[in-house]
């Protein structure tokens, strides 16, 4: 600060010798050119001044001790401008890793996992993931070597512990636990899934008779962002003490965005149901940042709520529970948060679509997804537009809120 005020007392000191020298020589050239103005002075005396003023250096002590401050407030303001943060999160729907039990071992996903590996299934998505803050995907299925099954269940899906790790290979850094597949094994599944997404360091959430646990990551640039995942699907309006409980407990830990995962609405449709709306404008009535919901396997609308975020459903992504599924149509989330100075900036924009499709070819699912360009991007943003229609916004061909 000592260097800071001499440095500054010695800008001062210069300027204010111009500004003296500027007169100076407007004064004489008055004189010159209009000489019948009287002058105190003659003409020889006042030029010796001027030129003592240009010649003569103006030492920091001279400057007035107002003109030093206020260079100094000047640099102070410059300095404290506001930090500004911005945090962009990547969400996608259904990644069920393995198969279910009538699924043979030909064409599954863990024969691709066997002929390719970890880091085979989102090689096409990764660069998205790596370059964002953070990543959350819908883990449905246990991954567990467990062997007693739900058997009242029509579909069970199990994958192998070590899939784990294929989701740190694609930079995925979260995942939500609350849906109606978790539980395919039972609670040793369940604790199985814990243990094996600990081991590789991917956080998660989960809630109910389960286990009841809120997620929280912290990002590189210090932003923690906070998340709860419940099954609305099979427990219903018993969710909403957990999705109070967890906004209250999350934002205490020092959240400072806080995500609802819901598992909601009907299976293999693209309508909203109607507690869907509700839960949804509950959510972020609450205070709740944004809304990701999952559990249809189809892409449904979008809607902007009081200048937040519900995403009705995700679809499928990176789904090993069916080698073909007829609607391949799936997308990437992203939504850009800014912050200054700490605090959240409102603000609808930020928000972009990335389209994909589930499986890197058209014919058969290869558990591979790929993001689209010219005619099928068109298609899946032709669709979420369709069904985002009623909540008036619209993408453009870029992904990119219109209105």
């Amino acid at each position: 600060m000592k260097k800071l005020r001499q440095s500054g007392g010695r800008k001062v000191a210069c300027v204010f010798a111009v500004l003296i020298s500027i007169v100076g020589l407007v004064a004489v050239a008055v004189v010159y050119y209009f000489p019948a103005l009287k002058v105190d002075k003659p003409m020889g005396e006042m030029t010796e001044c001027v030129e003592a003023v240009v010649q003569e250096p103006v030492e920091p002590d001279t400057v007035v001790e107002e003109s030093e401050q206020e260079f100094t407030e000047i640099v102070t303001e410059t300095e404290e401008s506001p930090e500004r943060i911005e945090i962009t999160i990547s969400a996608v729907g259904d990644v069920t890793f393995g198969r279910h039990q009538r699924m043979t071992y030909e064409n599954s996903f863990d024969e691709y996992y066997d002929n390719f590996g970890a880091e085979y299934f989102f090689q096409n998505v990764e660069g998205v993931f790596e370059a964002d803050d953070f990543t959350i995907a819908n883990l449905e299925g246990p991954l567990t070597d467990a062997d007693t099954m739900r058997e009242s269940k029509e579909w069970i899906h199990t994958g192998r512990p070590k899939y784990a790790q294929i989701l740190t290979e694609a930079s995925i850094e979260a995942v939500s636990l609350g849906n109606n597949h978790i539980m395919d094994y039972n609670s040793t599944g369940v604790s199985d899934t814990e243990k094996n997404l600990d081991k590789v360091g991917v956080e998660y959430a989960i809630s109910g008779a389960w286990g009841d646990k809120y997620g929280m990551y912290e990002t590189k640039k210090g932003i923690k962002i906070g998340f709860a995942s419940v099954n609305e699907y099979y427990e219903g309006s018993a969710v909403y003490p957990f999705l109070e409980d967890g906004l209250t407990q999350l934002r205490e830990a020092g959240a400072d965005l806080v995500f609802a995962c819901i598992h909601w609405g009907e299976d293999k449709v693209y309508e909203i149901e109607e507690n869907q709306y509700e839960m949804g404008h509950w959510c972020i009535d609450r205070g709740y940042d944004l809304v990701l919901g999952c559990h249809s396997h189809l892409l449904q609308g979008i809607e902007c709520y009081n200048g937040k975020y519900i995403v009705y459903g995700m679809g499928n992504f990176c789904y090993g529970g069916n080698r073909n599924p007829s609607d391949k149509r799936t997308m990437i989330f992203q939504q850009t948060f800014t912050f200054e100075d700490g605090e959240l900036l409102e603000s609808e924009d930020g928000v972009r679509i990335i389209p994909c499709r589930l499986s890197s070819v058209t014919d058969k699912n290869d558990y591979c997804p790929v993001i689209l360009d010219k005619e099928e991007a068109a298609d899946v943003m032709l669709h979420l537009n369709q069904y985002s229609e009623e909540f008036g916004i619209v993408f453009d061909e870029k992904g990119e809120r219109r209105w």
